[in-house]
């Protein structure tokens, strides 16, 4: 691994309006050049459902960065660097709010002077709200989704968080990833066009951020790697490599640090 800067995460509910404009506009270029779909359909011919389910947290950990290395090659001189933000379902304003309106809402608003100074309120279509998967197709979600099922992803979290090694705390977790599929049905249902939907990336940078939590919990001093099989730890994260060798394929025991693929989180 070459040495990064490392950049944080944040919350869906803590960017600035800066962040959120940059993040916009990386979104909605990979649209225009088709590198979203592209990227989207990574999870269909390579995903983790289709290979040893124990790699799901770390290929899934690999397939965001790769994502995110997309978003800031979109905007390559955004400031701050673009990073690849969190949606924390089983929090409690997830809970009693349900889907933030930044990824929610159909529009977002932008205000402008024309040259009399008089302000312009325009409607642009929100990035966050939908994409296409196949043309003309495009992404959809529950019409009203019930909250219920973020407080049972909650609990199923916390659950997850008392295992003492790697593939109990991966199944685990793996329940309140699929209760967070399942509030938001449509589209995020079906795993051929999931990851089209651009909730998927907000709330898997949640996942990810699970798994970091429990790696830092005080009793654990080796990010779990003692409680992970030899046969995770050496198998490779296809389609992923390493940065400074693109003929090296990244593995498991690459992505245990996160610091390692250049971010952290916020908290």
């Amino acid at each position: 691994m070459s040495k990064k800067d490392v950049h944080v995460r944040k919350s869906v509910y803590d960017l600035s309006e800066r962040e959120i404009s940059n993040l916009r506009k990386a979104f909605e270029k990979l649209y225009k050049n088709r590198v979203y779909q592209e990227k989207a359909g990574i999870l269909i011919n390579d995903g983790h459902y289709m290979r040893n389910d124990m790699l799901f947290l770390p290929w899934a950990r690999a397939y965001f960065a790769d994502f995110e290395k997309a978003l800031q090659a979109a905007i390559p001189n955004a400031k701050p660097v673009i990073t690849l933000p969190y949606w924390d379902y089983t929090s409690k304003t997830a809970r009693e709010e349900g889907i933030p309106p930044l990824l929610a809402d159909e529009y977002y608003e932008t205000t402008k002077k024309d040259k009399n100074g008089v302000e312009k309120i325009t409607k642009n279509p929100n990035p966050f709200y939908k994409a296409e998967y196949n043309i003309p197709l495009y992404t959809f979600r529950n019409d009203v989704p019930n909250n219920k099922f973020l407080k049972s992803a909650r609990n199923s979290a916390r659950k997850a968080m008392k295992a003492i090694d790697f593939v109990t705390f991966g199944t685990k977790i793996y329940v309140a990833d699929i209760k967070s599929h399942i509030y938001l049905g449509g589209s995020s249902a079906n795993t051929n066009c999931t990851a089209y939907d651009p909730i998927f990336w907000f709330t898997h940078c949640q996942l990810d951020r699970f798994w970091d939590q429990w790696q830092r919990l005080p009793k654990r001093k080796d990010l779990g790697e003692s409680t992970m099989p030899d046969s995770v730890l050496n198998a490779s994260l296809n389609p992923f490599s390493k940065d400074d060798d693109d003929e090296t394929a990244l593995k498991a025991e690459d992505v245990l640090n996160t610091k390692n693929l250049g971010y952290r989180y916020a908290d």
